[in-house]
């Protein structure tokens, strides 16, 4: 087992990043598991865990995603949810995923056409096609952010995103040092009237390309954390 994880801070983006500088799911042949917590204005409020598995030449990559907020005890805010990615030779082929937000009911169910030229999504937020280059918005997969576009992986709503590079960082998680790239993705979305942009802040971890952290705001800071990866033996 390797301990990976870290705190965030927020800072302004200045470079624009390159696209297309790592390869992608070939960096996870050696994982088993990405064990990460979620945090709530700094108090821990639930979990988002991968665990990786090789079929042949499929990858598949299952999420466990659960939180839960209260206010005075009782539940403001909820998700509980699962999820399936599967990639044959590199590439994405399908992804399904079935939650609860709220007492609401949320899916995806995204595959390839008969052509393999585009992605057919039938999910609980958008229904119809999405180009190939289009990116699952998963947090285990530092491909979020090389794309210009991502997939919400609880209702299927797609976002137009632009990536900044902010600055090289030393970060401290779970009293680990890492050597990072932090990195600013501005998210949009698509085929909606909703036209506010969003900001996620990203630590990359140097050595292994993993996402170490991630934070938002929405009603106070939301953040991601790699607490643990569990490789293979």
């Amino acid at each position: 087992m390797k301990n990976i994880i870290k705190t965030s801070f927020i800072i302004i983006t200045v470079v624009f990043f390159p696209l297309k500088s790592f390869s992608h799911v070939e960096h996870y042949k050696n994982v088993e598991k990405f064990i990460m917590e979620i945090f709530k204005d700094g108090k821990k409020i639930g979990f988002n865990n991968y665990t990786f598995s090789r079929s042949g030449r499929n990858l598949l990559i299952d999420n466990e995603t659960e939180f839960t907020i209260s206010i005075f005890g009782l539940n403001a805010f909820s998700i509980k949810g699962s999820s399936k990615e599967t990639y044959k030779n590199n590439k994405l082929i399908s992804f399904k995923s079935d939650s609860i937000q709220n007492k609401k009911v949320k899916f995806v169910n995204l595959y390839l056409d008969k052509n393999k030229e585009n992605y057919f999504i039938k999910g609980s937020s958008y229904t119809g096609k999405a180009d190939l280059d289009i990116v699952i918005g998963s947090w285990w997969n530092h491909k979020i952010i090389q794309s210009e576009k991502s997939i919400s992986p609880i209702s299927g709503s797609m976002s137009k995103q632009t990536i900044n590079f902010v600055k090289k960082e030393k970060i401290n998680l779970y009293g680990q040092d890492f050597d990072t790239k932090h990195f600013v993705i501005i998210s949009k979305k698509l085929n909606k009237d909703d036209v506010k942009e969003r900001r996620y802040d990203v630590w990359l971890d140097t050595t292994t390309n993993h996402i170490l952290k991630m934070n938002y705001s929405k009603y106070g800071l939301w953040e991601y954390k790699l607490k643990q990866v569990i490789y293979s033996k």
